[in-house]
């Protein structure tokens, strides 16, 4: 009886031992780290939220205020002042950018799109693009 159980545990051992998902080895017999996963990052409303002043060199005088809208839950309000023009704008975060339609304040022709990303939690990075003018990279900071 103890010979039978012997041999059946070293048989269940060999079958865990030698399963199907081993892990690959390199040429040198070492087993390779493992890619890190893949996530896709979300960005927080909060990221966006606030009032932003450009510290771009000649566009210093460009302000962005980014408020959450109580009507539709999940969009954002933007407001990009510069040169006393003021464009205005509803977006969404898509992954970690707020993506934002904008338009010159009282029109409905839009005049382009504003993408942006935090770079960290005081400091947002934002492409201005469209297809009248040319696109527009400013990074912001937090303006308290």
């Amino acid at each position: 009886m103890a010979r039978r159980m012997s041999l059946t545990a070293l048989a269940l051992g060999a079958t865990l031992g030698c399963g199907g998902t081993s892990a690959p080895t390199a040429s040198d017999g070492s087993v390779p780290a493992a890619p890190p996963p893949v996530a896709s990052p979300s960005a927080s409303p909060v990221a966006f939220a606030g009032a932003w002043r450009s510290v771009t060199p000649s566009l210093e005088f460009i302000r962005l205020s980014v408020v959450s809208t109580s009507s539709r839950q999940g969009v954002l309000a933007a407001r990009l002042t510069l040169s006393g023009v003021a464009m205005e704008g509803a977006g969404r975060i898509d992954g970690d950018s707020l993506v934002v339609d904008m338009t010159v304040a009282g029109t409905t022709q839009s005049t382009g799109t504003l993408v942006a990303r935090a770079r960290d939690p005081q400091t947002l990075l934002a492409h201005m693009r469209s297809a009248a003018a040319t696109p527009i990279d400013l990074t912001l900071v937090r303006d308290e």
